[in-house]
């Protein structure tokens, strides 16, 4: 997306749509009713969207999606997802083990994490583990608030690999539960099979690739502010969450207006598509002083880097949890840490705000 987007709303007729920018005005849209998460209902919507999978949360709308929210929730809650922390820190003390004196920081650590942390989490072992790191980086091009058809073909292919390997292995746990995530969603009584698997191919595409964003953004934003590492090491979640609001992993959220809408004085007519700039709303001067400012002792208060409202992400809890033990990890082992290319260069993304590597010399 190119246009220069200045009001907090504003048409932009070269993207078809409305792009709200402003925080308070992205918030009410992210919140209120009256809005669609369903890419299908887009006027922008190519056919192709009709091949993805279905019962992706995502983009479900209520009362749909508020059935399914509230089976879910409470295995993703932030007290369930406290008691991973000693296996979070010990993977990530395994991952730092094993790297070289120069390495992407990208590939090794940021997409490793969360994707030993989701392979664990489903108990997948190491097949798995392999498969979903195949697939993952087609999977997500569903989540593209531009996608193609062919990024549609190929995370359509990506999610029916991973499905017929995980459909097996949701009939054994069926039979057989374990102590893993996915036994415990089969035995919420009211899930199906089919929300189940939703459920994890969810986790896959979302949770892998914003948690490596976060960790890998929030290294470089570290590297360039060196001041701020004290903080970080003080206190490590607030410092995560300044992290969050100046460099966040997700760009934008998109919604369809189901109704006549007035928002700070623009009237979104009832099918619009409306672009919300989490990125910049999250700089809004109206809500953060200096907001271009990183300061990882900043009070507050809260920001949209994980949306907000009913599609609130899911799996804030566990980002959150991966990205403090991995940074802080990071940088007490590697306090010399030094970046070996220069410019770094970002990732083309309409959705994600990532980076394409970032090759340090630790």
């Amino acid at each position: 997306m190119t246009a220069a987007v200045r009001e907090p709303v504003q048409w932009v007729s070269e993207l078809g749509a409305f792009v709200v920018t402003g925080f308070d005005e992205a918030s009410a849209v992210l919140r209120g009713p009256g809005w669609s998460s369903d890419p299908r209902r887009s006027p922008l919507a190519p056919p192709e969207l009709a091949t993805l999978p279905p019962g992706a949360m995502l983009f479900m709308d209520p009362p749909d999606h508020t059935r399914l929210r509230r089976l879910i929730a409470p295995a993703f809650a932030p007290k369930a997802i406290e008691h991973l922390r000693p296996r979070v820190a010990a993977i990530v003390a395994a991952v730092l083990d094993d790297l070289p004196s120069t390495v992407d920081l990208l590939s090794e650590v940021g997409y490793v994490v969360p994707l030993a942390v989701i392979a664990e989490l489903l108990d997948v072992g190491t097949e798995g583990a392999g498969l979903f790191r195949a697939q993952t980086p087609r999977l997500v091009r569903m989540l593209e608030v531009d996608a193609t058809p062919d990024d549609l073909t190929e995370a359509t292919a990506a999610s029916l690999e991973i499905t017929m390997f995980l459909l097996p292995l949701l009939t054994s746990r069926r039979s057989h539960p374990g102590n893993d995530f996915i036994s415990a969603l089969l035995a919420v009584p009211d899930l199906t099979l089919d929300e189940v698997l939703a459920t994890c191919i969810l986790l896959l595409a979302a949770g892998h690739e914003t948690t490596a964003n976060l960790i890998t953004n929030g290294t470089l934003a570290l590297l360039e502010h060196p001041a701020q590492l004290p903080h970080l090491l003080a206190a490590p979640a607030s410092a995560v969450e300044e992290l969050l609001r100046f460099t966040g992993p997700v760009r934008l959220a998109a919604r369809v207006a189901l109704t006549d809408h007035d928002l700070a004085g623009h009237p979104i007519p009832r099918g619009s598509q409306v672009l919300v700039r989490l990125d910049s709303a999250n700089r809004d001067p109206r809500r953060y002083p200096d907001p271009d400012r990183l300061d990882l002792t900043r009070p507050g208060p809260p920001n949209l880097a994980f949306g907000a409202g009913p599609h609130f992400c899911l799996g804030a809890a566990l980002a959150r949890l991966e990205a403090t033990e991995t940074l802080t990890a990071l940088f007490t082992r590697y306090p010399t840490l030094t970046p070996t290319e220069r410019p770094i260069k970002w990732r083309e993304s309409t959705t994600f705000h990532g980076l394409e590597s970032l090759p340090v010399l630790l």
